[in-house]
């Protein structure tokens, strides 16, 4: 069996999700998934040649990602604030600031986490074959 082919069987899906937490490459699990902070993801992995981008418009999907995972976490912080009495008194639009500065950065903490998940689950799904790279080593 070779090594192209070892890397790529299917792990189970704890594994995954773990690795797309550690942003890892889903094939190797070495590669980095991004460049820089927050969504800069690399075209490929440099340690496996595994294509990060299998379509225009792929990371629509960990968009999508992001923003459910935002809700889940605003929601009920929201829904709990309504019960603080210091908040109560406070205006409108006073509140929604608040809101505001809080799912933002809560986003963009989110979002690389998010695109990474959502490359491992495809991944996970309905792998694909890394493009054969050159390395010297």
């Amino acid at each position: 069996m070779s090594a192209a082919r070892r890397l790529s069987a299917k792990p189970p899906f704890l594994n995954a999700v773990r690795n797309a937490l550690r942003l890892r490459c889903p094939n190797c699990r070495e590669g980095p998934v991004l460049e820089r902070w927050p969504n800069k993801i690399l075209p490929s992995c440099p340690f496996c040649g595994l294509s990060y981008f299998r379509e225009p418009g792929y990371y629509i999907g960990g968009m999508i990602v992001t923003y459910g995972l935002t809700l889940l976490v605003v929601i009920p912080v929201f829904l709990l604030s309504l019960l603080l009495p210091k908040l109560q008194g406070l205006p409108d639009y006073v509140r929604l600031g608040i809101w505001i500065l809080f799912a933002v950065p809560l986003a963009l903490f989110l979002m690389p986490y998010s695109y990474s998940l959502w490359l491992s689950v495809d991944f996970w799904l309905e792998p694909w074959e890394p493009e054969k790279i050159n390395r010297r080593e």
